[in-house]
């Protein structure tokens, strides 16, 4: 039987829902947990979004990304789901 062949914005989509839920389960067993597993690594500008105003438009543009033990998990276990499809 041949695989059948899926898309990328499957596993763009599975590795974002893989990432939040696995984050919120993170957040669940992170008070039993010592505090050194419990750090997340923040990627982005905490200081605020960057805006270009140009008089016609402005142009607001953020993005914060925050990782831990969970969401990276939860990113594992999507990929691996996408490859078994």
């Amino acid at each position: 039987m041949m695989k059948a062949k899926t898309s990328p914005w499957i596993l763009i989509l599975l590795l974002f829902v893989g990432g939040v839920v696995g984050s919120l389960l993170w957040a669940l067993v992170t008070p039993y947990l010592p505090e050194v597993l419990g750090r997340s690594l923040t990627v982005g500008s905490t200081a605020g979004p960057l805006i270009l105003d140009l008089d016609v438009f402005t142009l607001t543009i953020g993005l914060v990304l925050k990782l831990n033990i969970g969401s990276m998990l939860g990113m594992i276990v999507a990929a691996i789901i996408y490859w078994r499809l």
